[in-house]
């Protein structure tokens, strides 16, 4: 009796060592995988979030862009006042005329990021740059024709600057907008933009 006692104690006491063994075993082989893989796995993965983030990042930024066209800067109250075109109706006879100041802004666009085509009227600025300027909807606004209405003319302050070669034809502006009027020899503004790039013109 007592010998099968004795060799029930030994083979118990060997099947749990071998257990105890093959778990530190196992233990230690994860060990040894996760050292071995977690650095490039850290990385893919880190560099797969971080890409999913940028895209992210600037889908939301695009998305937060309102691109305008002139007629939508006019209260819809008013727009009969311009043409199909969304061009005010103006006088081209070539005789000087005061700016209408008749017309309001759209206060709910205040704070927006916009994007909207147009002309430049520089207004500062040196020989290579422009920093401040008149963004208006046709070309000649201002200077070859009567004004448009303020709400048909934008003031925009660009502090990086405007290359200046890059402002003969319609362009688009890209900014913060503001409904702040400005005043200038030139015209009266109903709206200000901060401008943060400017943008080659697509009309598709």
């Amino acid at each position: 009796m007592k010998k099968i006692l004795i060799i029930l104690l030994v083979v118990a006491n060997s099947l749990v060592t071998n257990l105890v063994s093959a778990k530190q075993d196992t233990v230690k082989t994860a060990t040894q995988e996760n050292i071995t893989t977690s650095p490039k796995e850290s990385a893919a993965k880190g560099e797969q979030a971080s890409s999913t983030n940028t895209k992210k990042d600037t889908k939301e930024n695009t998305s937060d862009i309102l691109q305008l066209d002139w007629i939508d800067l006019i209260p819809k109250s008013e727009r009969n006042q311009f043409n199909a075109q969304g061009m005010p109706i103006t006088n081209h006879s070539g005789n000087a005329a005061k700016q209408s100041l008749q017309g309001k802004v759209r206060q709910e666009l205040s704070g927006s990021m916009v994007k909207i085509p147009g002309f430049v009227i520089p207004l500062e600025g040196d020989a290579n740059t422009v920093t401040e300027f008149l963004l208006v909807p046709y070309f000649g606004a201002c200077i070859h024709v009567p004004p448009p209405p303020p709400n048909q003319i934008i003031y925009v302050k660009f502090p990086q600057g405007a290359p200046i070669q890059q402002l003969w034809d319609v362009i688009y502006v890209v900014g913060r907008l503001k409904t702040v009027s400005m005043s200038h020899d030139l015209a009266e503004t109903g709206y200000m933009l901060e401008g943060t790039s400017i943008e080659e013109y697509d009309d598709d």
